[in-house]
């Protein structure tokens, strides 16, 4: 819960000035780390403009009293009062609300110590957390300079009392100050010191928490940690496998590459050898053709023997023209299955296939035509070019 918090400090005319400056924030200050002039623009002053200084104020006030004997150079010359309640309490208001706070407060002092006596009304709102500074010249009921007159320790406890019911009254939810404030009230640096350890308690706390949570969540690292060392572990232990399982991958690869050299070559030799076969198969098969034909060779070999003998015994008159020309195709046939080159040349060429070529009208020319037909125009020049046996076999 939070306070209605209301301070009073007594002002003597040293003091004034310094005052002043920290009110108006006419200098920067270099002790109060709480001001941010940034803000500064957003203070509010509750009273009308005056351009006298504070001392001046005081001072005019004072000669209206006419007093009859002169002040003291130790007399208090003021009183300054500091109305607020704590930092997260104005947080959880509005700027409306903040604002009737501060003027609550304002009319409360005015009403209580004369509006004639107020010097200052200065709201701050660039500190840490706002307040209202506000300054009265001590004048009695009967006219007297006081500020003990007034400001006894009844009147103390009692100021204490009246602002928190003014606050209440006024709608804010606050509890009454602390009651060692009626035996001590502090200055306005005193309270700031005050405050200023308060936050320092706070921020010690919560620092304190920070730490549990920090440690905490140092452990939940620390744990999450453990993980990812065995996780990278594990990780770095697929990682080597894969490696593994890569290089032998690899040296397969070569192994079947090698494979694959050896399987081509093979195929090719087995391409080459199967050519060979064919070659073969149909050589043996020219050869299987050539032996069979070999019978019917051996039959035309044997029937030309007996058509030379025919020709040698010159009984070639008793035969027909057309068995003479068969005899000479088979004869034809058998050079060209044994090459009988020779064979077919001395037929040719002797004197008897002359005497039956003049006798029965064979005709050379047709004869050499239907041999160039049967063994080629070349091999048949050939032929004709050689030197001829007359009777040669």
């Amino acid at each position: 819960m939070s306070y209605a918090v209301i301070h009073m400090q007594k002002l003597k005319a040293s003091g004034v000035r310094g005052i002043e400056n920290h009110n108006e924030r006419l200098k920067i200050s270099m002790t109060n780390p709480d001001i941010d002039y940034e803000k500064s623009h957003l203070n509010k002053d509750l009273l009308q403009k005056d351009e006298r200084s504070y001392y001046m104020r005081i001072k005019e006030r004072i000669e209206e009293l006419n007093l009859s004997k002169a002040i003291r150079k130790d007399a208090v010359m003021a009183c300054g009062f500091i109305c607020t309640s704590d930092r997260a309490y104005f947080e959880n208001l509005s700027q409306v609300d903040k604002d009737r706070f501060f003027q609550a407060s304002h009319d409360f002092l005015k009403e209580r110590y004369g509006e004639r006596n107020v010097i200052s009304s200065k709201v701050h709102y660039d500190e840490t957390t706002p307040h209202l500074h506000y300054y009265i010249v001590p004048v009695t009921k009967d006219g007297r300079l006081s500020a003990n007159s007034i400001f006894t320790p009844k009147e103390l406890r009692s100021l204490q009392d009246d602002y928190h019911r003014c606050m209440k009254e006024h709608g804010f939810d606050l509890q009454r100050g602390n009651p060692d404030s009626d035996r001590k009230h502090l200055d306005v640096e005193e309270f700031k010191l005050k405050t200023r350890y308060e936050k320092l308690n706070k921020a010690k706390e919560e620092f304190k928490h920070e730490c549990e949570k920090l440690k905490e969540k140092k452990e939940k690292f620390e744990v999450i940690n453990n993980r990812l060392n065995v996780e990278e572990k594990r990780i770095a232990a697929m990682e080597e496998v894969q490696e593994q399982r890569k290089t032998r991958i690899v040296q397969e690869s070569k192994t079947l590459e090698v494979l694959q050299q050896k399987i081509d070559t093979g195929k090719h030799e087995y391409q080459t050898l199967e050519r060979q076969k064919n070659t073969l198969q149909n050589d043996i098969k020219a050869l299987r053709n050539v032996f069979e034909g070999f019978k019917d060779i051996k039959d035309v070999l044997e029937e030309t023997e007996a058509f030379w003998d025919v020709l040698e015994s010159g009984e070639i008159r008793s035969r027909q023209l057309v068995d003479f020309q068969n005899d000479i195709i088979s004869i034809q046939e058998a050079y060209l299955a044994k090459h009988g080159l020779d064979l077919l040349d001395s037929l040719l060429a002797s004197s008897q296939a002359q005497n039956i070529k003049y006798s029965q009208g064979w005709d050379e020319y047709e004869a050499k035509a239907n041999l160039s037909k049967l063994i080629g125009p070349e091999a048949a020049y050939r032929l004709s070019l050689k030197q001829r046996d007359p009777f040669g076999r």
